[in-house]
C-alpha cells in the first residue's frame, strides 16, 4: 500500500473543481495558495513515503485538508482549531475543537485520541495567534508520536517588500481587524524567531525552505515578491520549517 494513493496532479484537479463550487473569496484563496498546498502535499509524501499509513493533524482545516485526504487515501487526516464545515477530511476524521490561543493553559490542551501523529501541519496559522508560539508549539508537540514532525508555514516578517516599506517610513504590517474571527496577523516571524522557539520547545530544525510563490497585494507588493524569487532566502516572502521530535 502506498501512502500517495492518488497522483498529486489528479488530486489538485479535484480540488480545483471543488473550489469553484465555493464563493469567490474562497476560490481566489485556493488559486492564490495552490502552489503552497501542492508543496505541502509533496513534503508529506517525500518525508513519510516509507509508511503504509500516515496520521496527519491539520491545524485549521481548509483546502489543504481536502487535498491531503484526496492524495493520501489510506491515511488518517484529523483537524484541530475552529472547524470549517466546508473542508471535510471524511467521516472518520477526528476534530479537536480548540482556540489555539488557549494553549496558554496546559489544562486546556486536547486529550489525544489514539496514537500520536506522524505529521502536524501548522500552516499560515501561527501569525494569527496572540499566544506565544512557545506555548502553542509545546501543545502541538504533545500530540506528536516519537520521530514525528511539525511543518510550520508562515509569512516572512523580513521579506523584501517589508524591508523597503520600513525604509520609506511605512509600517508593512496591517492593523488588527475588527473581525474577532479573522483579526489578521498579530505577529509575523523570521527564520531566526522560529529557530529560537524550536530550541525552547526541544524540537530539532529538520529543514528550512524559503519561497515567494504567494504573489498578492498591491502592485508594489507583487513586484517585490517576483523580484525576491531571485534573491537570497531571507528576502523571500514565505517560510516553511520542519521541526522534529
Amino acid at each position: 500500500m502506498n501512502t500517495v494513493a492518488v497522483d498529486l496532479e489528479d488530486a489538485l484537479a479535484e480540488v480545483d473543481a471543488f473550489a469553484l463550487t465555493l464563493d469567490a473569496e474562497a476560490t481566489r484563496y485556493w488559486q492564490l495558495h495552490r502552489k503552497r498546498f501542492a508543496w505541502m502535499a509533496r513534503f508529506a509524501g517525500e518525508r513519510l513515503a516509507s509508511k503504509s499509513e500516515l496520521r496527519i493533524l491539520d491545524v485549521g482545516n481548509s483546502f489543504q485538508t481536502v487535498l491531503l485526504k484526496k492524495t493520501f487515501l489510506y491515511s488518517e487526516v484529523d483537524t484541530i482549531g475552529f472547524l470549517d464545515h466546508r473542508f471535510s477530511a471524511g467521516e472518520a476524521s477526528v476534530h479537536y475543537e480548540m482556540d489555539l490561543n488557549d494553549a496558554y493553559w496546559p489544562e486546556r490542551w486536547p486529550e489525544l485520541r489514539g496514537e500520536g501523529y506522524d505529521l502536524i501541519l501548522f500552516a499560515e496559522v501561527i501569525e494569527h495567534l496572540y499566544t506565544s508560539p512557545e506555548q502553542v508549539l509545546n501543545c502541538l508537540k504533545s500530540m506528536l508520536r516519537s520521530g514525528g514532525r511539525i511543518l510550520v508555514q508562515t509569512p516572512n516578517a523580513a521579506a523584501l517588500k517589508k524591508r523597503l516599506k520600513l525604509l520609506s517610513g511605512k509600517n508593512p504590517y496591517e492593523l488588527i481587524r475588527l473581525d474577532r474571527g479573522n483579526p489578521g496577523h498579530f505577529r509575523e516571524l523570521t527564520v531566526s524567531d522560529l529557530r529560537r522557539y524550536a530550541k525552547l520547545c526541544g524540537l530539532q530544525v529538520e529543514g528550512v525552505w524559503m519561497d515567494s510563490n504567494l504573489v498578492d497585494g498591491k502592485r508594489f507588493d507583487r513586484v517585490c515578491d517576483r523580484i525576491s524569487r531571485y534573491l537570497p532566502g531571507p528576502l523571500k516572502g514565505g517560510i516553511s520549517m520542519s521541526l522534529q521530535m
